[in-house]
Order: C-alpha cells, then structure tokens, then sequence
C-alpha cells in the first residue's frame, strides 16, 4: 500500500513537472520566441535578396548602408561604394544567426549581457536594421556582449534581443557588425599588375625626380635610371616595391575632390607606364599628418611595347593550310588579349577598358592612403642607393 502511494505521488510529481512545461512552452509559443536550435529570424533567407538597406547604430554614431542598383553606398562617407563582401557577409551572418538558449525578459539585467536599447544611458549594444525598397523593417535586433563558441572555428556566441521583444537569447553565428564608416568601404584603388609597369618616375616640389624602369615585360626587377657613378642600388626590394605600391593601392578614408585642393600644394606626382599603353598619375599630398593622393588614367600609344627583332634570326615560314585545316589568319592559336610574346600584355581595346573603369570609380575623389604607402612614394634616388662594393 505504501509503495502504491509512493508511486501515485511521484507520478502526480512528473505530471505537475510536464504541466509546467508544457505551460512555459505555449508561453513562449505565444510570445513569438523561437525554440532552441532555430534561425533567429526564419524568412530572412527567402528574401535577403529583397535588402536594399542595412542601418547599424551605437552611441557613437550611426551608419546606413543603401543599394542603389549593383553598388551598395555609404551614406555616412558620401555615398562612396561599400565593400560588397562585407555587405554580404553582415546579411549572411543576420540570417544564419541560431538560437541557443533563452535568457532574461527582465530589463535590469538587460546591462550584464549587453542588450539595453541602444538609446539607453551608457549603453554599449550594437542595433541592426535590415529593410527592403518599400521601407519595410526585414529584421531588427540589439547585439550585445559576445565569446567565442566552443568547438567552433570562426563562429561565436552572442546575446541579442529582437526588436520590440524583451526576450533575451544567447544565439550562435559568424556575425561580426563593423562600427566605423571606414570599415565599410570598398578600399581597393589600383589592381595592376606590376610587371605590366615599364617605367615609374617620381617628381618631388624641389623638382628632383626618381626614376625606375626596367626593358622588357619579362625582367623581373626595376633599375634605377641614371644612376651615378660609384653608387649602387641598396635593396632590389625596395626599389621594386615603390612600383607595386602605385599598382595596389587601397584607401583608408575617401573625400570628395573639391574639399582637398591640391592646387599651390608640396604635391609629389608619381606617373607609371605600362607596357600596353596605360598612362596613370597618381598625385600625392601630404597635409595635417595624412597623405591623400588623386588618381587618373589616359591611353599612350607611344607607350605600347613592340618587342625588338632578333638580330641575324631567319624569317619565319608561313606554311601553307593543308586540305580540310582551318585557316584564321593572324590570329590562329592566340586567344584575345594575349601575346605568348608578351605575357600579361592586354590588348589596346583592353587596356581602353581597364582606363575607363578606374577613371569612373575613382575621379572626382581625394582618397586617405596607409603612412607605409605614402612614405614609399615620398622616396627619392638617394634614399634607395648606397656606395658600390667595387
């Protein structure tokens, strides 16, 4: 009989236990919270094609993100590209975003995770906002503190609350909301290839100039030109390096041209020529401890390198096509824009394109370049040799 009653009371115990939860359950059902292992928010994926713009605030500022037909741009930077990349990286990571497990609803503890309203007096959490071309919010959520997650290469665990929600959860993902308006941008600004360059000449204000070049599209190192008798070149790296720098260079804050005159300015002008007729300028000025520099570009055909003929070589042969052989004159066996000649050499409708491509991303801008950047162009030809050995 006693054991009869024990078991009575632990079954009505278990009942009670999956009353409540079944209670917490519908509660939480009811509340719209999404259960454990769930995306965050479960349409986004469906229409994170339809996000035309990504609002991200702290206390510090605020940043908009809008899309304008191809290019995402930067409200807060003039409206200047963003970073496609990193755009799309901050949607995936919102709509990959898991649930882990609840939370505080109460809003005092809001601050030990990091989830107070962004408005809120010294708070430290980070709103993302996510809407479509009718200007419907998609998602929205306050992001607080956050760790790595355990066993999980590159991913983390963060705290959020959903807008308009007092549910706090702990969620899982690879989301990383950058909060300065530089980071946004799109930095690249020149991607050329260096062995392309032929010759680089650097003229400073005191009007002494640097020249480096080298003869042919497959030599691998510059030289400097007119170099002085007894001196010698201290480090090939460097001198090679004053080329790539012209030929990647990437920004780390952009203006609009007209609020940084050049005109009446120490300005350095660095001109690179490359072997098919590519002529760019880059200016460079150095003012209140930054180094802002304007790009261009023009076609030179003068520039366009013809390769010399070997001296006493016999004239090639052209053979006769045989019967059933296709015949395509001149440019049989060669692909557009190659030279088995003249390796990374492009064709001159190439070469047109590429200019009018930079010129229409870059012109009418004054762009921020790194210091190391800067400090390798500011070289001149004494600074790069050393007294000959011999």
């Amino acid at each position: 009989m006693n054991m009869t009653l024990k078991t009575l009371s632990m079954l009505a115990a278990i009942a009670t236990v999956l009353i409540i939860v079944a209670v917490f359950t519908a509660e939480q059902q009811e509340r719209g919270v999404p259960a454990t292992g769930q995306p965050v928010f479960p349409e986004l994926k469906t229409v994170i094609n339809d996000v035309t713009e990504l609002s991200v605030a702290t206390q510090s500022g605020a940043i908009t993100l809008r899309r304008q037909e191809d290019l995402w741009r930067v409200k807060e930077k003039y409206d200047y590209p963003a970073d496609l990349g990193i755009v799309r990286e901050t949607l995936i990571g919102v709509a990959e975003l898991t649930t882990l497990e609840p939370k505080t609803r109460k809003p005092e503890l809001y601050e030990k995770l990091g989830v107070q309203d962004v408005e809120a007096e010294g708070s430290l959490s980070t709103g993302i906002i996510l809407k479509d071309a009718a200007d419907n919010t998609v998602a929205a959520t306050v992001i607080g503190n956050d760790r790595p997650a355990q066993g999980k290469s590159g991913y983390k665990e963060l705290f959020i609350r959903k807008a308009g929600d007092p549910q706090a959860w702990l969620v899982e993902g690879r989301l990383t909301v950058e909060k300065n308006p530089g980071k946004w941008l799109d930095k690249e600004l020149t991607q050329i290839e260096t062995k392309r360059v032929r010759r680089l000449v650097v003229t400073h204000p005191d009007t002494t100039r640097l020249v480096v070049e080298k003869a042919r599209p497959t030599d691998l190192n510059y030289q400097v030109a007119n170099l002085p008798e007894g001196l010698e070149i201290e480090s090939q790296f460097t001198v090679n390096n004053i080329v790539s720098t012209v030929t990647s260079l990437s920004l780390d804050d952009v203006k609009p041209q007209n609020e940084v005159p050049f005109a009446g300015q120490p300005v350095r002008t660095a001109v690179f020529e490359t072997f098919d007729g590519l002529q760019g300028t880059v200016q460079l000025l150095p003012k209140d401890d930054k180094h802002y520099v304007t790009i261009s570009a023009v076609f030179n055909a003068d520039l366009v390198w013809k390769p010399e003929p070997e001296k006493d070589a016999e004239p090639e042969k052209e053979s006769e096509p045989q019967a059933g052989e296709p015949f395509d004159g001149d440019t049989q066996g060669k692909e557009a824009g190659t030279n088995p000649e003249q390796p990374g050499i492009k064709s001159e409708a190439e070469v047109k394109a590429e200019i009018e491509a930079l010129n229409k991303r870059v012109g009418g801008w004054v762009y921020v370049i790194p210091k190391f950047r800067a400090d390798t162009l500011l070289k001149k030809p004494q600074d790069l040799l050393k007294p000959s050995d011999g």
